[in-house]
Protein backbone atom coordinates (compact mmCIF):
# COMPACT_ATOMS: atom_id res chain seq x y z
CA UNK A 1 0.00 0.00 0.00
CA UNK A 2 1.55 3.77 -1.15
CA UNK A 3 0.74 6.92 0.14
CA UNK A 4 0.04 9.41 -3.26
CA UNK A 5 0.99 12.72 -1.50
CA UNK A 6 0.44 15.76 -3.89
CA UNK A 7 1.60 19.10 -3.00
CA UNK A 8 1.69 22.79 -4.37
CA UNK A 9 3.31 25.28 -2.89
CA UNK A 10 2.79 27.90 -5.76
CA UNK A 11 1.00 27.40 -9.28
CA UNK A 12 2.12 28.01 -12.62
CA UNK A 13 0.75 31.55 -12.62
CA UNK A 14 1.27 32.38 -9.01
CA UNK A 15 -2.28 34.19 -9.16
CA UNK A 16 -2.63 32.22 -5.36
CA UNK A 17 -1.01 32.83 -2.45
CA UNK A 18 1.88 30.47 -1.88
CA UNK A 19 2.03 27.77 0.51
CA UNK A 20 5.51 27.59 1.45
CA UNK A 21 4.89 25.09 4.39
CA UNK A 22 3.64 22.46 1.92
CA UNK A 23 7.05 20.94 0.99
CA UNK A 24 7.66 20.56 4.87
CA UNK A 25 4.32 18.82 4.95
CA UNK A 26 4.97 16.59 1.95
CA UNK A 27 8.29 15.77 3.72
CA UNK A 28 6.72 15.05 6.91
CA UNK A 29 4.33 12.77 5.57
CA UNK A 30 6.99 10.94 3.40
CA UNK A 31 8.92 10.66 6.81
CA UNK A 32 6.39 9.61 8.73
CA UNK A 33 5.30 6.93 6.36
CA UNK A 34 8.46 5.98 5.18
CA UNK A 35 9.46 7.00 1.94
CA UNK A 36 9.22 3.84 0.34
CA UNK A 37 5.58 3.72 0.83
CA UNK A 38 4.84 7.98 -0.60
CA UNK A 39 4.89 8.41 -3.77
CA UNK A 40 5.40 12.14 -3.94
CA UNK A 41 4.00 14.82 -6.80
CA UNK A 42 5.15 17.92 -6.43
CA UNK A 43 4.18 21.95 -8.20
CA UNK A 44 5.01 21.67 -11.66
CA UNK A 45 4.41 17.85 -11.90
CA UNK A 46 1.02 18.10 -10.55
CA UNK A 47 -0.96 19.00 -13.52
CA UNK A 48 -4.70 18.10 -13.98
CA UNK A 49 -3.05 15.33 -16.44
CA UNK A 50 -0.78 13.96 -14.06
CA UNK A 51 -3.30 13.66 -11.38
CA UNK A 52 -5.80 12.53 -13.47
CA UNK A 53 -3.80 9.71 -14.72
CA UNK A 54 -2.88 8.89 -11.18
CA UNK A 55 -6.34 9.21 -9.16
CA UNK A 56 -8.02 5.73 -10.54
CA UNK A 57 -4.72 3.65 -8.45
CA UNK A 58 -5.14 5.82 -5.41
CA UNK A 59 -5.61 3.91 -2.28
CA UNK A 60 -3.94 5.89 0.30
CA UNK A 61 -4.33 9.99 -1.14
CA UNK A 62 -2.76 13.46 0.52
CA UNK A 63 -3.68 16.67 -0.90
CA UNK A 64 -1.71 19.56 0.53
CA UNK A 65 -2.72 22.76 -2.09
CA UNK A 66 -5.54 25.58 -2.31
CA UNK A 67 -9.83 24.22 -2.52
CA UNK A 68 -11.93 26.06 -4.12
CA UNK A 69 -15.95 25.72 -2.84
CA UNK A 70 -18.52 25.82 -5.40
CA UNK A 71 -21.84 27.04 -4.93
CA UNK A 72 -25.19 26.31 -4.35
CA UNK A 73 -26.16 26.55 -8.55
CA UNK A 74 -23.50 24.22 -9.54
CA UNK A 75 -21.63 22.41 -6.16
CA UNK A 76 -19.86 19.75 -8.64
CA UNK A 77 -17.47 22.78 -9.71
CA UNK A 78 -15.74 22.39 -6.11
CA UNK A 79 -12.11 21.09 -6.73
CA UNK A 80 -8.21 21.71 -5.88
CA UNK A 81 -6.39 23.74 -7.37
CA UNK A 82 -3.20 22.27 -9.82
CA UNK A 83 -0.30 23.29 -10.99
CA UNK A 84 -1.29 24.69 -14.70
CA UNK A 85 -4.03 26.46 -13.14
CA UNK A 86 -6.14 23.96 -13.77
CA UNK A 87 -8.72 23.11 -11.25
CA UNK A 88 -9.87 18.20 -9.86
CA UNK A 89 -12.97 19.14 -9.97
CA UNK A 90 -15.82 16.99 -7.93
CA UNK A 91 -17.59 16.13 -10.47
CA UNK A 92 -14.13 14.76 -12.38
CA UNK A 93 -13.16 13.00 -8.96
CA UNK A 94 -16.58 11.38 -8.30
CA UNK A 95 -16.95 9.91 -12.29
CA UNK A 96 -13.47 8.50 -12.16
CA UNK A 97 -13.59 4.66 -11.22
CA UNK A 98 -10.60 4.40 -7.77
CA UNK A 99 -11.16 0.77 -6.97
CA UNK A 100 -8.71 0.69 -4.05
CA UNK A 101 -10.25 4.18 -2.51
CA UNK A 102 -9.40 4.19 1.19
CA UNK A 103 -8.30 6.96 3.11
CA UNK A 104 -7.92 10.78 1.68
CA UNK A 105 -6.16 13.66 3.29
CA UNK A 106 -7.26 17.27 2.10
CA UNK A 107 -4.94 19.89 3.52
CA UNK A 108 -6.74 22.14 1.74
CA UNK A 109 -8.45 25.12 2.45
CA UNK A 110 -12.38 24.77 3.11
CA UNK A 111 -13.01 21.32 1.91
CA UNK A 112 -15.91 20.44 4.15
CA UNK A 113 -17.29 23.95 4.38
CA UNK A 114 -20.24 23.68 1.92
CA UNK A 115 -21.87 26.33 0.59
CA UNK A 116 -23.83 29.15 2.90
CA UNK A 117 -27.09 28.81 0.78
CA UNK A 118 -26.94 25.24 1.72
CA UNK A 119 -25.69 25.15 5.18
CA UNK A 120 -27.19 21.68 6.26
CA UNK A 121 -25.84 19.88 2.79
CA UNK A 122 -23.22 17.71 2.92
CA UNK A 123 -21.54 18.38 -0.99
CA UNK A 124 -18.43 19.79 -0.56
CA UNK A 125 -15.38 18.10 -1.34
CA UNK A 126 -14.75 15.83 1.47
CA UNK A 127 -18.50 14.63 0.95
CA UNK A 128 -17.77 14.36 -2.44
CA UNK A 129 -14.59 11.95 -1.62
CA UNK A 130 -16.73 9.86 0.33
CA UNK A 131 -19.27 9.13 -2.66
CA UNK A 132 -16.23 8.74 -4.83
CA UNK A 133 -15.35 5.79 -3.27
CA UNK A 134 -13.10 6.94 0.33
CA UNK A 135 -14.04 5.18 3.42
CA UNK A 136 -12.56 8.14 4.94
CA UNK A 137 -11.55 12.08 5.19
CA UNK A 138 -9.70 14.81 6.60
CA UNK A 139 -10.71 17.77 5.79
CA UNK A 140 -11.09 21.57 6.96
CA UNK A 141 -13.96 23.94 7.39
CA UNK A 142 -12.56 27.12 6.88
CA UNK A 143 -8.66 28.64 6.18
CA UNK A 144 -6.21 26.58 7.93
CA UNK A 145 -2.53 28.54 9.42
CA UNK A 146 -0.40 27.46 6.91
CA UNK A 147 1.82 26.33 9.23
CA UNK A 148 -0.35 24.19 11.02
CA UNK A 149 -0.54 21.55 7.77
CA UNK A 150 2.90 20.29 8.82
CA UNK A 151 2.14 19.47 12.42
CA UNK A 152 -1.13 18.37 11.94
CA UNK A 153 0.22 15.86 8.76
CA UNK A 154 3.06 14.70 10.75
CA UNK A 155 0.86 13.25 14.10
CA UNK A 156 -1.64 11.95 11.43
CA UNK A 157 0.84 9.96 9.69
CA UNK A 158 2.89 8.84 12.92
CA UNK A 159 0.11 7.37 14.15
CA UNK A 160 -0.77 5.58 11.76
CA UNK A 161 2.20 4.11 10.24
CA UNK A 162 3.59 3.20 13.82
CA UNK A 163 7.19 1.42 13.72
CA UNK A 164 6.14 0.75 10.47
CA UNK A 165 2.62 -0.99 10.26
CA UNK A 166 0.81 -1.35 8.19
CA UNK A 167 -1.78 1.53 8.50
CA UNK A 168 -5.63 0.75 9.13
CA UNK A 169 -8.69 3.49 7.96
CA UNK A 170 -10.58 2.82 11.09
CA UNK A 171 -7.85 4.48 12.88
CA UNK A 172 -7.73 7.77 11.20
CA UNK A 173 -10.18 9.56 13.15
CA UNK A 174 -8.80 8.65 16.49
CA UNK A 175 -5.46 9.68 14.51
CA UNK A 176 -6.35 12.99 13.50
CA UNK A 177 -8.08 13.13 17.53
CA UNK A 178 -4.49 12.72 18.39
CA UNK A 179 -2.81 15.76 16.34
CA UNK A 180 -5.69 17.74 17.21
CA UNK A 181 -5.19 17.20 21.28
CA UNK A 182 -1.06 18.02 19.96
CA UNK A 183 -2.47 21.15 18.98
CA UNK A 184 -4.44 21.92 22.18
CA UNK A 185 -1.29 20.78 24.27
CA UNK A 186 0.58 23.72 22.57
CA UNK A 187 -1.65 26.75 23.44
CA UNK A 188 -2.52 27.06 19.92
CA UNK A 189 -5.96 28.69 19.40
CA UNK A 190 -9.35 27.46 18.41
CA UNK A 191 -9.66 28.87 15.29
CA UNK A 192 -6.38 26.72 14.30
CA UNK A 193 -7.76 23.39 15.55
CA UNK A 194 -11.32 23.54 15.00
CA UNK A 195 -12.09 23.36 11.26
CA UNK A 196 -10.39 20.15 11.01
CA UNK A 197 -12.57 17.33 10.45
CA UNK A 198 -12.87 13.19 10.29
CA UNK A 199 -15.71 12.26 7.75
CA UNK A 200 -16.40 8.68 7.63
CA UNK A 201 -15.70 5.37 9.62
Amino acid sequence: MKVLAVGLSETKSNRLARLPSVKQEIEVVAEAAGKDRVSVVMNQDATIQTISELLPNACWLHLACHGKQGNAKDPLKSGLMLFDDTKLELSTIISTSIPNASFVYLSACETAMGDVDMAGESLHLAGGMVFAGFKAVIGTLWSINDADGPEVAKAVYSHLFHEGREPNVSETAEALHLAVQDLRKQGVPPHRWVPFIHIGI
